[in-house]
Parts: structure tokens; C-alpha cells; sequence
């Protein structure tokens, strides 16, 4: 294994994507991450979508890398097989409802007893605290609940879901920063201070969701006005947004004031030139868009594109899947994977979107069939074959 995590082992008991995200990230980057899953059955997301059997596309974008075990952990045989996979590993990552790793055997407790120096991770809908810590939680209703739908959709339209599982997502992501600072602090502690040492933390897609709402929440602080869908507009800035142009659309705004007047130079609209602070064309903000769009559908895209360009205007065409998955930008920095699966056969994976100049991130192994790897692993883990016979015999590995 190469890469900044290559002495990293961790552990997940994860399903979905939230958890698997939070692994794959870190495998990624060399971490050796194995996964437990439920005998004969497996992480849910295996069936989920297009793609071989218990192997859908869904799963395999979230879990290459990794190595599948199949463990019974409603078996004393199974909990006790994952508690000596634990004791070696740097860090868990589970992400099942609230109380299920204590119920499994496998809570921070349980664990810690093994391996007083584990960093737990545990992702859960509501997270481990507060009055709907308990309550089941999915991407969606988290979108709903934490205000992010609300902001999203169309301006005067009803609120949409954002049209990817940002909640699953940004916790996976926030659950890998803390895990990474969690790992660091455990660095730090001297060994007489050890045992003081709690390496536990847990992250709810609502924290996840709440928190990217970032300055929405500071703006209904000062003003108390509730936004409603803004969108493909900015909160703040104005004119930011999604324009029509002759044969398609592209997106652009205007970063500063200062920039105002090359805008107004570019497009030759006089009366623009008026609105010459970001408040002005806020409180008229219908009539400067109504002029832009006026202007910008009389050029088609490429025009516009290449004059903001020249002119140093940010900018960017409308492009759907297969625009970005071709894109020149994506080809450079690694972003679309062509990749061979041994099930799925020739399929194309999202790339790290980390670049590192001294490392590339690397799919090295394709996302394992359910309990691939059991036999490799609990054969180490077991230290002899009469404990892996015991714990077979005794129903830890299902079936």
C-alpha cells in the first residue's frame, strides 16, 4: 500500500453511504479499511441500483478499496470475532441507528475494553445527543428537516432535495475530518495520560445539513427573514446565477463592485451602469437580470463564454453528466475512473477529488463481493485454526 494513511487500519460496520463515503475517503488515500456486513445479505446498498448481483453501481462507488468480511454479530461467537478484529485496528466507523452498536456488542464501551486507544466514529441520522437522537433518519427527511430543501428549487416554486444526497455526503466527509483529528490528537497524549484519552465522536446528517446552511443562519440572525428557494440566484450577490443564451444557458456573476462597470462596458447596457453597488442591484433585482437576460440571448454560449473569459469574469456552461465526465478538467485531475471490475466489467468510478503532488489517490482494488476477504482476515485475526473453527462452528460467520 502507498499513500499518507498506509499505516491506517480501519474498521466499519456501515451501510448505505454516509459511513461507506467516510471509508472509501480514507481508503483511498491508502487506508487499509475492512468492512463487516451481515451474513448472506450485506450492506443494503448492494442492491440498490444497476449492477451485478448484491453488487450494484451504488455500492461500488462507495467501497472500493476495502475488504468485505461476513460476521453474525447476533452471535456471541461473531461479536467476539469482531472485538479481536478491533483490538488491532487504529479506528471504527459505524453508522447504523441509535443504540444498534451497543445492542451488537460493539459499542465505544465494548470496544475501548480492547483497544483503549480506538478512534470511534459513529454517524447517525440526529447524532448521539438531543431529543431525536433516537428517531430513524434518511438523506431526504434530513434535507427537509435541516432547512437545506427550504433554499432549494425553483424562485416562487416548491422547495426540491438537492439532487444528490448531500447529507449522506458532507457527514461522510465531516466524519473523516474529525476521525483524521481524533487520530492527530491520540499523537499528542502522553503515555501517562492515556487512559484519559476518549477517542469517540459522532456526527448527525441534521449537524451535517445545519451546518452548510453556513451563512443563512447568520443572515436570519440580523435580519429575521426566512428565505424561500432561491434558485439557481445567490442570497447576496447580485447578478449571480443561471442566464439563457441564444442556443443553451451558461452561469456567471460579478465577484466585486469594482468589476461592475467592466461588465456594463462589456455588454454595452448604459442603464446598467447605475446599479453600481452589490445593495443597489440587490433591491432591484428583477430589473438587472431582466436586462442581462435580454442582452445574453442575443449571442449564443460559446460567445458568451469566451468574451466573460477574456474579459475575467467567472464563468461556466451548463453541462450534464456526460459533458463533465468528458471534461478536459476532469481527465486532469483524475476526477472520472476508468476502472475494471471483475463483476461489473468495464464501468467508470468518481476520483478522489483531493490532489496531492507527491501522491495520486488510486482505486487499487475493486469493491469486494460480500465476504471476500472473511477467511483472509479471521484466519489472522484467529491466531489458530481451533479458535477459527470455534468461532465457525459457532455460527460467526453465518452460514
Amino acid at each position: 500500500m502507498t499513500g499518507p494513511l498506509a499505516d491506517l487500519t480501519v474498521v466499519e460496520l456501515t451501510v448505505h453511504r454516509a459511513g461507506p463515503f467516510a471509508g472509501s475517503l480514507l481508503s483511498d488515500l491508502g487506508a487499509e479499511v475492512i468492512k463487516i456486513e451481515r451474513p448472506n445479505v450485506g450492506d443494503p446498498a448492494r442492491s440498490q441500483g444497476p449492477g451485478p448481483e448484491l453488487k450494484s453501481g451504488y455500492f461500488i462507488a462507495n467501497n472500493r478499496n476495502k475488504q468485505s468480511v461476513e460476521l453474525d454479530l447476533k452471535t456471541d461467537a461473531g461479536t467476539e470475532a469482531a472485538l479481536e478484529l478491533l483490538a488491532d485496528a487504529d479506528a471504527f466507523v459505524e453508522n447504523f441507528g441509535y443504540g444498534v452498536a451497543e445492542k451488537l456488542g460493539l459499542g465505544y464501551d465494548a470496544v475501548r475494553e480492547v483497544n483503549e486507544d480506538i478512534v470511534y466514529a459513529s454517524v447517525k441520522g440526529y447524532g448521539e445527543t438531543g431529543p431525536l437522537r433516537e428517531k430513524k433518519g434518511l438523506d431526504l427527511i434530513l434535507q427537509a428537516e435541516a432547512g437545506i430543501m427550504s433554499v432549494t428549487g425553483p424562485e416562487g416554486g416548491d422547495p426540491v432535495k438537492v439532487g444528490q444526497a448531500i447529507g449522506d455526503l458532507t457527514a461522510g466527509m465531516f466524519a473523516t475530518i474529525a476521525l483524521l483529528a481524533r487520530l492527530h490528537e491520540r499523537e499528542q497524549v502522553d503515555e501517562a495520560d492515556a487512559e484519559a484519552f476518549t477517542g469517540k465522536f459522532d456526527v448527525g446528517l441534521f449537524d451535517a445539513i445545519a451546518s452548510v446552511m453556513n451563512e443563512y443562519v447568520t443572515f436570519h440572525s440580523m435580519t429575521g427573514e426566512v428565505p424561500g428557494p432561491q434558485g439557481t440566484t445567490h442570497q447576496s450577490i447580485c447578478p449571480y446565477g443561471l442566464f439563457e443564451a441564444a442556443d443553451g444557458h451558461f452561469v456567471t456573476g460579478v465577484p466585486s463592485d469594482e468589476r461592475w462597470g467592466d461588465l456594463v462596458d462589456l455588454l454595452g447596457r448604459e442603464e446598467l451602469r447605475e446599479y453600481d453597488t452589490n445593495d443597489e442591484r440587490m433591491a432591484e433585482r428583477e430589473r438587472v437580470r431582466e436586462i442581462l437576460h435580454e442582452e445574453f440571448r442575443e449571442e449564443p454560449v460559446d460567445h458568451w463564454l469566451e468574451a466573460l473569459t477574456d474579459a475575467g469574469f467567472p464563468n461556466g456552461p451548463l453541462n450534464d453528466l456526460t459533458d463533465v465526465v468528458d471534461h478536459e478538467q476532469t481527465a486532469a485531475r483524475g476526477l472520472a475512473v476508468d476502472h475494471e471490475d471483475p463483476d461489473a466489467g468495464e464501468i467508470t468510478l468518481p476520483g478522489h477529488p483531493v490532489n496531492f503532488p507527491d501522491f495520486e489517490p488510486s482505486i487499487r482494488s475493486p469493491a469486494p463481493r460480500l465476504g471476500e476477504h472473511t477467511e483472509e482476515v479471521f484466519a489472522d485475526v484467529a491466531g489458530d485454526q481451533t479458535t477459527l473453527d470455534e468461532w465457525a462452528d459457532a455460527g460467526a460467520f453465518g452460514d
